[in-house]
């Protein structure tokens, strides 16, 4: 069977390329970080957290794309294997602050063990302007959608 030449139009690469990479790149990272009982979703959590990227559900979820209902069964499930905490914010208290236990630090600073040579390998052969190119694209996607409001 002959191959089909590459296609490069927006439709194909959104509906395709795009889910396809980040399937392939969490598919990975799930099964290397699978010895150490971590997702690579539960690993990213982790991470945000600790770097301060996100302290709350709401704030998760904006980072990601993901709704918060989605964070809150990660986060369950980080709290159920004593990862991570919730406590209420002493400034409003119908907000949930998210931070790492003493043993979620201890496994996120395995993950990031696991995960950074397969983020190397990942991005090998991808120079640092291709990697700001398809980030500019991106958020230029994203901005587009952001404009388009919700729908229906």
């Amino acid at each position: 069977m002959k191959s089909a030449p590459p296609r490069y139009d927006a439709p194909f690469i959104a509906r395709l390329y795009l889910p396809r990479a980040v399937a392939e790149v969490f598919g990975i990272q799930d099964r290397a970080l699978a010895p150490i009982g971590l997702t690579a979703r539960q690993a990213l959590i982790l991470l945000s957290c600790d770097l301060g990227e996100a302290g709350t559900p709401a704030e998760l979820a904006e980072l990601y794309g993901l709704e918060v209902s989605s964070i809150t069964r990660l986060v369950d499930r980080l709290e159920k294997k004593r990862l991570m905490e919730r406590t209420r914010s002493r400034e409003d208290r119908r907000k949930t602050i998210l931070s790492l236990t003493p043993r979620g630090k201890a496994a996120l600073q395995r993950a990031v063990r696991i995960a950074i040579p397969i983020a190397i390998a990942t991005w090998q052969g991808v120079t640092e302007k291709e990697r700001k190119t398809l980030a500019t694209i991106i958020q230029k996607v994203l901005d587009n959608v952001k404009k388009m409001g919700p729908r229906p």
